[in-house]
């Protein structure tokens, strides 16, 4: 499978002051986000969202929330390789958008944000219309 950085997730209370910071420090400028049912932005490099601000009321520092990977393998290919390493993991649709994320715990609890192409159907374990406070 061929990867691709994707993007940086942080969890934090209020995001404009870290939006702020990305912006003076590498130009990342706000832009288009999901409607996901939750507070947050997406921070910009011309199309790429480099940076994801999830705000969360108990998240008074930034935090790291999750590193993303994206690919154009099926979905239901990266599903079954992540099934087959036994991690814990996740599985959610974007919001409008339809790609499918894969959230995998490694060892240690970092998360990794798997990205894939939507085609085909999964499984989801986690549905963002009803769990408010999910990563994105």
């Amino acid at each position: 499978m061929n990867w691709r950085f994707d993007h940086l997730a942080f969890n934090v209370a209020e995001g404009e002051a870290l939006q702020a910071a990305f912006a003076d420090l590498l130009g990342l400028q706000r832009g288009r986000r999901p409607p996901f049912p939750f507070p947050g932005r997406w921070l910009y490099q011309d199309r790429q969202a480099l940076v994801h601000v999830i705000e969360q009321a108990d998240s008074p520092e930034p935090q790291l929330s999750h590193i993303a990977f994206s690919t154009q393998e099926p979905a239901t290919a990266v599903l079954l390789r992540v099934q087959a390493s036994g991690l814990e993991h996740q599985v959610a649709q974007v919001p409008e958008d339809g790609i499918w994320q894969i959230f995998v715990r490694l060892p240690g609890g970092l998360v990794l944000e798997l990205d894939a192409p939507a085609a085909g159907e999964l499984a989801i374990s986690h549905d963002y219309t009803r769990h408010a406070g999910a990563p994105d």
